[in-house]
């Protein structure tokens, strides 16, 4: 039976929302497969001791999806989520950094373990099922038109 543990504190986990600009100047985000394979999600990974949140988003990143880039210096937002762990379910908690790309490796650790692929802001929203990352996306969309104007 699966049972969520609610009196320990939470998991914390970093991710990155990462993106770049297309020739046009308009920003594409990064999405990835979870590790099953079943959802789009972000690079992400829980925090090691020995890293700032946002360095820890950036190694993630870079591990995940051969990315690399800016960080912002603060996180855009945090959720929670859950996440089964042996027989039960933890409470995770994700804090989101948004990540200019500005290079690409080709090799890299878990490459061919997840699918990639860069899509609009908007089908980011759309296939990115948590909130907050959604948000994250059409704001980072409105940004881009408001500075074209």
């Amino acid at each position: 039976m699966l049972t969520v543990t609610s009196d320990r504190p939470p998991l914390l986990e970093s991710g990155a929302l990462a993106y770049r600009l297309d020739p046009r100047g308009e920003p594409c985000v990064l999405v990835l497969t979870t590790s099953k394979g079943k959802h789009w999600g972000i690079p992400k990974g829980r925090v090691e001791p020995q890293l700032s949140f946002g360095d820890n988003a950036a190694k993630e990143a870079f591990e995940e999806a051969g990315i690399l880039g800016e960080v912002t210096p603060h996180s855009a937002g945090m959720y929670r989520t859950t996440k089964r762990l042996r027989a039960n379910e933890s409470v995770i908690e994700v804090w989101v950094y948004l990540m200019k790309v500005t290079r690409t490796v080709e090799d890299f650790p878990e490459k061919g373990q997840r699918a990639l692929k860069w899509v609009s802001c908007d089908e980011a929203a759309r296939l990115l099922r948590e909130p907050l990352l959604a948000k994250l996306c059409r704001e980072l969309a409105q940004r881009s038109k408001s500075a074209a104007a």
